[in-house]
């Protein structure tokens, strides 16, 4: 049984050993480091002792290139997406967008360097968090644009389909934006694989409807088959999306449970503990029920203590991390006993 939480809190490792040790006394086995461009740039010293104290407690070292290139999830910001404006990807209305493009030559350049580093800092698993095109999940005015037309997609484009690029969404829109998605993944993954780190790919949720539409994963079993992927999980984040956990979290998870099964891959789902209202934070301890009694047996949790630190924290996030230890406890008792049981 595997829990743990995405952790970006602190680098001064004064403060990191104390939230190690919580995070113990939480049920917390495994623990995802948020390792953006402004660690790369100056905290690979802290980093590196980070990493190495986290082993030492017996966790299992995640590392998640957070918002790198504002292709993943995180609430961080992009150096390289600043200082490489023509790697950028391009929207339909022909906007430059603060987002790099999959398609890019640097910045697959550049993604290799973290995975170098990552390797370097003695990372276990390589986190590939909600890879997307570029859409800003929070406004929906945003929705109606879509990436990406910067010159590399057009030639790629041209390339496959004989024809120039439309500023439709068309069914070979949808397609080259998914094959650019998986491919890029697929070289990101061997790289890492060779390094001798494994893969864990988080697919953002809703298969096949908007969400998946708009950030280009809208076939999450092209994504499952990769070879050099050994994890492949959801987050559905019923609150940020607007649905019932009741119908969210169990549908979401048991996809995953299916595709993982067929592939050969272990499932991993994610548990909101973040924005958690006033009133609703039991709702994270059903969640982990719910993840646990679909069959999923590696649980992480977005993010530390509630998000405290961060303007999208829980209303109580006290309360919401409590509430989610309790819940881990639970789950490492049941999967005992069903160990257990078939001795």
């Amino acid at each position: 049984m595997k829990t743990g939480v995405a952790y970006f809190q602190a680098r001064d490792v004064r403060h990191v050993e104390r939230d190690l040790d919580e995070m113990l006394d939480n049920h917390c086995n495994m623990i995802i480091h948020c390792y953006s461009e402004l660690d790369m740039a100056f905290y690979n010293r802290a980093m590196e002792q980070i990493v190495k104290m986290s082993k030492d407690r017996k966790m299992e070292v995640y590392l998640d290139p957070w918002a790198l290139g504002g292709i993943y999830g995180g609430e961080s910001f992009s150096r390289f997406v600043a200082e490489n404006l023509s790697a950028r990807q391009v929207n339909n209305r022909g906007d430059s967008v603060p987002a790099a493009c999959v398609n890019q030559p640097a910045f697959r350049a550049f993604h290799k360097s973290w995975i170098k580093r990552a390797s370097e800092l003695g990372a276990d698993v390589c986190f590939w968090d909600e890879p997307h095109f570029y859409f800003n999940i929070l406004d929906p005015k945003s929705w109606g644009t879509w990436s990406c037309l910067c010159e590399e997609c057009k030639r790629k484009f041209k390339e496959i389909y004989n024809m120039e690029m439309p500023t439709e969404r068309t069914e070979e829109v949808l397609k080259f934006r998914e094959k650019s998605v998986i491919e890029f993944l697929e070289e990101a993954c061997d790289e890492a694989k060779e390094k001798g780190m494994r893969n864990c790919v988080c697919v953002l949720p809703d298969e096949g409807g908007g969400i998946g539409k708009m950030s280009g994963t809208s076939s999450w079993e092209n994504i499952a088959r990769i070879p050099s992927i050994d994890i492949f999980g959801t987050d559905p984040y019923w609150i940020l999306f607007g649905k019932k956990i009741e119908d969210f979290v169990p549908a979401q998870s048991s996809r995953v449970v299916e595709l993982c099964k067929k592939y050969g891959k272990e499932p991993q789902a994610w548990v909101l503990a973040f924005i958690i209202p006033e009133g609703r934070e039991e709702e994270v301890g059903k969640a982990v029920e719910m993840i646990y009694n679909e069959g999923i047996r590696n649980i992480a949790a977005w993010a530390f203590r509630g998000n405290e630190v961060i303007d999208i924290k829980c209303k109580n996030p006290e309360k919401v991390w409590e509430i989610l230890g309790d819940a881990f406890k639970n789950a490492h008792k049941k999967a005992r006993k069903e160990a257990k049981s078939q001795e």
